[in-house]
């Protein structure tokens, strides 16, 4: 007996066999990797930038600073588990579109804080729901329902978009600071923000291939009444895998250590001599060469698998650190550059690609939001520690030395958990 066709099904079917059509999937892609670099650009790279003239301005402890960024991080984790759930059953589209709003309006009034539990408000509240809202555990689970055999290309180009969120900003905001001060370049990142990563938000989000009659990586199926059951584990089958602890443990030691690197890089070369703006700039550039790792580590996980390759660039992250506590020389500055850099960007598309192969698409969102909250956890705390230690020893080595042991255990981690057999049940259709 033939199925009623919709002017919905009909409409989709003729969508999906176009003949030459971009596959939707690569324009979110493009449209998600420039959301990226704003969102991030404009919070999660910007803090580091703001403590030395923040501490200079207001008075503030560096621990002070540093434990809203902590804060922030850790409400975005426990806001990532409905979310996740949302974006599961619901799509992306609307709450992307509300946190790039928040994200913006935030930013402008950080621009007028004067006492500290304004700016515990506006960054820790508002950004870190914004940022639960539109970071890569969101883009990550669209891309992961959008391909299958190609996701390790998509996360590639998606990441390598994305990757150029700290070339671009922290040198752009580091500038800002020095010519404008930090009050007026938050308005300018705020302006960024509703500007840009809101429109694309708006108007270019969509949730799953299916809803467009086709299959993930773009190839065609059948309008049918119902779309095609997902593939992969429920949220409570997933916590009862060993994987997901091991794998939750490696990603909460990895997260600690790179927000130390992150939130304290700046300081930590200010305090070595280098001026504001050119500490921004090396950070930067740390971002600037991670774009190869991005790209060609993730396109080489699509053959070798992602998980070995995790493994290898959290040990190259705990040698960069190492090379990152000689900074007063320029060759370690330079060696830092590059294997630090050239690991962290591979880090996170890698990371996703890893979840996806162990757990599969049809709770992706809920699992990787679930795991979120330890990890955000760690990555809060990481800081904040960092910041407490630098309080009363006036340095940074122990912090960073610290960070290079975490980095250390989370590849171990990661290269002991058992890797997914090819054909396992929890990746076939359920």
């Amino acid at each position: 007996m033939r199925l009623p066709v919709t002017t919905a099904t009909r409409d989709a079917a003729r969508r999906a066999s176009a003949p030459r059509g971009i596959y939707y999937g690569w324009v979110l892609v493009v449209a998600l990797g420039i959301t990226t670099v704003v969102s991030y650009g404009t919070s999660y790279y910007l803090f580091g930038v703001l403590i030395v003239p923040m501490d200079h301005d207001l008075g503030w402890s560096r621990a002070g600073i540093s434990g809203a960024y902590a804060l922030g991080v850790v409400l975005a984790g426990l806001l990532g588990v409905p979310i996740g759930r949302a974006v599961d059953r619901r799509g992306a589209r609307l709450l992307m579109t509300a946190g790039s709003a928040l994200g913006g309006l935030s930013l402008l009034g950080l621009s007028g804080v004067h006492a500290l539990w304004q700016f515990y408000l506006l960054w820790a509240g508002g950004l870190g729901l914004a940022n639960a809202l539109t970071f890569y555990p969101v883009t990550f689970t669209i891309i992961a329902n959008w391909f299958d055999r190609r996701r390790g290309g998509a996360l590639a180009l998606l990441t390598l978009l994305g990757g150029l969120a700290s070339p671009i900003f922290v040198p752009l905001a580091g500038s800002l600071a020095a010519h404008l001060g930090w009050r007026a370049a938050l308005v300018v990142l705020g302006l960024l923000q509703l500007g840009i990563a809101l429109p694309l938000h708006a108007l270019l989000v969509r949730r799953h291939p299916e809803d467009l009659g086709l299959r993930p990586d773009g190839a065609t199926t059948a309008p049918q009444r119902q779309s095609t059951p997902l593939t992969g584990l429920t949220l409570q089958e997933a916590v009862r895998q060993a994987a997901f602890w091991t794998l939750t443990a490696a990603y909460a030691l990895a997260m600690l250590a790179s927000s130390v690197i992150l939130v304290h890089a700046v300081a930590y070369l200010i305090g070595q001599g280098y001026g504001g703006a050119l500490a921004a700039t090396i950070v930067g550039v740390v971002g600037l060469a991670s774009l190869p790792g991005r790209f060609l580590l993730n396109l080489l996980s699509d053959r070798v698998g992602p998980q070995p390759l995790l493994a290898l660039c959290l040990a190259a992250q705990a040698i960069g650190v190492v090379l990152l506590l000689h900074g007063a020389s320029v060759g370690w500055l330079i060696a830092y550059i590059i294997v630090y850099g050239g690991a962290f960007g591979a880090i996170s598309p890698l990371r996703a690609a890893v979840m996806a192969n162990h757990f599969g698409r049809r709770a992706y969102g809920s699992i990787t939001a679930l795991q979120g909250v330890p990890v955000a956890l760690a990555a809060g705390v990481g800081p904040l520690l960092a910041g407490v230690l630098y309080d009363h020893l006036g340095g940074y080595t122990l912090p960073f030395e610290l960070c290079a042991g975490a980095f250390l255990l989370a590849g171990l981690a990661v290269a002991l958990t058992p890797r997914p057999s090819v054909g396992s049940t929890h990746l076939s259709e359920r």
